[in-house]
């Protein structure tokens, strides 16, 4: 068996976009939760997402994305993979990379998560421009993709699971376009479908028509840093360049 559909999402609504002082589960800053707009986002992705025969789910190791899929998995029973090519992108606004939750953290609040499964690539050590982005992203997938088309018994469809930045990586990766115009809002969903020269075609391009509430936060690269990480830096954040 081989994977023949991709779906791919961007996590919901941040907490940190409505307040400046959101409640923090896992106590780190760089890792705030869904704010309530996200939560009913999560949901109605879940509801739309429920009955496309997804086998799998490789999200994310940030808090935001896993609670944007839980309504979908608990909802299917579908199995639950932290895989770091879809993590999060700071660009060079910090030296180092600011890491995600320790997995066993995160089992407690988020029990279904697989924690035999080994991630595609570990996580970034340091600052990623534009381009390692689009590397690390494609090098993750690629070894992904590899792995289940191997498996006697792999998945056909799965879902991806990721920020803004990885979201656009994802698709421009599998369709081996790095220009290729891709601005997910928050929730929103794209689908992949595997043709018959081995390669990937796109079907749906961000879509939101399953969010009551419509679009927000659509985004795409404008640089190295990204304008949400500028933000805090003038701000004076601690730890920003």
């Amino acid at each position: 068996m081989v994977v023949k559909e991709i779906w791919i999402t961007r996590h919901g609504y941040r907490e940190d976009w409505v307040t400046e002082t959101p409640h923090l589960p896992t106590n780190l800053p760089q890792d705030p939760p869904l704010s309530e707009l996200g939560l009913k986002q999560a949901a109605e992705l879940g509801d739309y997402l429920k009955d496309k025969h997804i086998e799998r789910v490789y999200c994310s190791p940030f808090y935001r994305c896993l609670q944007t899929v839980t309504p979908l998995i608990k909802a299917t029973g579908v199995p639950l993979y932290l895989d770091n090519s879809m993590s999060e992108w700071y660009g060079e606004a910090y030296e180092r990379y600011r890491n995600p939750a320790p997995i066993e953290k995160l089992k407690d609040a988020f029990p279904e998560i697989n924690t035999d499964y080994v991630s595609s690539i570990p996580l970034p050590e340091y600052a990623e421009n534009v381009s390692a982005c689009h590397h690390r992203v494609r090098e993750g997938l690629d070894i992904l993709i590899d792995k289940l088309d191997k498996e006697p018994n792999g998945p056909s469809v799965i879902l991806l699971a990721g920020h803004a930045a990885s979201v656009i990586a994802a698709v421009r990766s599998l369709l081996d376009n790095a220009t290729e115009p891709v601005r997910p809002a928050v929730c929103s969903i794209s689908k992949l479908v595997r043709n018959d020269n081995n390669g990937w075609d796109l079907v749906t391009n961000g879509d939101v028509s399953h969010l009551s509430d419509g679009a927000h936060r659509a985004w795409t690269f404008s640089g190295d840093i990204p304008d949400y990480e500028k933000r805090k830096m003038v701000q004076g954040e601690p730890g920003s360049l």
